[in-house]
């Protein structure tokens, strides 16, 4: 919470308990109305509002329940603790679902009041810097649902909202893990087909014949074990888009025939003798360096080059790095409703080495390390130590061990406090955050060597 003064309004038609909580809320420094009337209460928060509201469940008039149910009408966030002397499963139950944070049995202890009030004070203010960062990524995150400030994304989007107004041939490229998939989708959510289907199929996950039988189907009897017509997916993605992934898995051989198809915009089911029509907009997509297979004549060049109308590169993780925390942000947000986690985010360790480590997976990468981290997480504070962080060294350690030569442990320290120093140019925050130090222990450690000069 900031240094606001928390505003409380509290329920409860037996007056003792009023001046006690109102005495205990002036000592602790929360700003506290007290009233022996729900409607009343009702009536403050409808023009007022509060931090959190603290009610008894039976009341004459209008009871806690009902006071509830109003309260979540006006609003669906602010904590309600309950409390009642007539405590039950049943009463625990009932206010729960109508939206009560927390329950307690009176008579209460006001410091054990007070732990439920601060963790629903805190969830609170969870849930609501949550939703503003939703708020703010889906700014960020334009209409394709993809996540980037960074100015290659920028022109990704641009490249995006040209292309998709049209329905000519594209491949997409980019390393494994950029989203070559998302910018397909897009192409087609943002298009005139948008109604009509999404076909993908990876080509690198079936052999020539089936992938044959998948793009054009077949008729009933075509072969051994045909014993009905099969629909392709051409005719399936029929007005809409085909999406090809990793096209240079493709065989020679379809690759001629789909060329054909896309030339004639007609298909000839395995095993048919009649022509079918087709509308389809296809969009291609690899990992691969596409045009250094048509020059080492690993794919047909008519092929790239009828496809090939509109080339989109999708940017690796590492040419977008200033996009990373916010990345982290998002999917910790993603997997906290997935796993029903209250996860805050990373320590600011963890978060400098998301920043800087490598990540040949990229996006999706990087995606699966939060999940992972979310999934086995002991507190609402993530750590991570994975990945090899930019700048590491490959030196080998200025230390060499033999049966012969021993050293101190402060040798050894002082050895490697050297080499980090070394390898990161002396920057001494950067080195302290390496070692797991504060950089006031460094400096400690520095003089008492008596070499900072030599170290930097």
């Amino acid at each position: 919470m900031s240094d606001r003064v928390t505003r409380i309004l509290f329920v409860d038609d037996d007056v003792v308990t009023g001046r006690v909580m109102q005495r205990n809320c002036d000592n602790a420094q929360y700003a506290c109305k007290v009233f022996q009337n729900a409607r009343e209460c009702l009536k403050t928060f409808s023009t007022d509002g509060a931090d959190l509201v603290i009610t008894d469940l039976r009341m004459p008039g209008m009871n806690g329940f009902d006071l509830l149910s109003e309260l979540r009408d006006i609003d669906q966030d602010v904590p309600i603790l309950v409390m009642t002397g007539y405590s039950s499963v049943e009463n625990a139950v009932e206010a729960m679902k109508r939206g009560a944070s927390d329950f307690i049995k009176k008579p209460f202890d006001f410091s054990e009041l007070r732990l439920l009030m601060e963790r629903a004070l805190k969830n609170a203010s969870l849930r609501n810097e949550n939703k503003l960062l939703k708020r703010q990524l889906g700014q960020k995150q334009d209409r394709f649902g993809m996540l980037g400030d960074a100015a290659v994304m920028k022109t990704l989007f641009n490249t995006i909202e040209k292309v998709a107004e049209v329905s000519c041939s594209a491949i997409i490229t980019g390393e494994s893990g950029t989203g070559k998939e998302l910018v397909a989708r897009a192409l087609h959510d943002y298009s005139p087909r948008k109604e009509a289907p999404f076909v993908a199929i990876d080509c690198g996950a079936l052999s020539e014949t089936l992938l044959e039988n998948e793009l054009f189907g077949h008729e009933k009897g075509a072969f051994t074990g045909a014993t009905q017509r099969k629909y392709g997916l051409m005719e399936q993605a029929n007005g809409g888009t085909l999406f090809l992934d990793e096209i240079c898995n493709i065989p020679d051989i379809m690759q001629v025939k789909l060329m054909r198809a896309i030339e004639e915009n007609k298909i000839t089911r395995v095993g048919g003798t009649t022509s079918i029509p087709i509308d389809i907009r296809i969009i291609a997509a690899s990992n691969r360096n596409l045009e250094q297979m048509v020059k080492d004549g690993t794919l047909r060049h008519d092929f790239y080059h009828r496809l090939n109308v509109v080339n989109i590169h999708v940017p690796s993780l590492a040419s977008r790095r200033e996009d990373i925390p916010a990345l982290v942000k998002q999917f910790v947000i993603e997997f906290n409703e997935r796993y029903n986690r209250e996860i805050e985010g990373f320590d600011n360790v963890s978060l400098q080495r998301l920043y800087e480590a490598d990540w040949p997976g990229n996006v999706r990468e990087l995606r699966n390390s939060i999940e992972r981290c979310v999934i086995l997480a002991d507190g609402p504070i993530l750590h991570w130590e994975g990945g090899k962080l930019i700048g590491d060294s490959k030196e080998t350690l200025p230390v060499i061990f033999s049966e012969n030569m021993f050293f101190s442990l402060t040798q050894l320290e002082q050895e490697y406090i050297n080499h980090v120093l070394k390898c990161f140019n002396g920057k001494k925050n950067k080195a302290a955050q390496i070692l797991g130090i504060d950089k006031t222990t460094l400096w400690r450690k520095l003089r008492r060597y008596e070499n900072d000069s030599e170290a930097v």
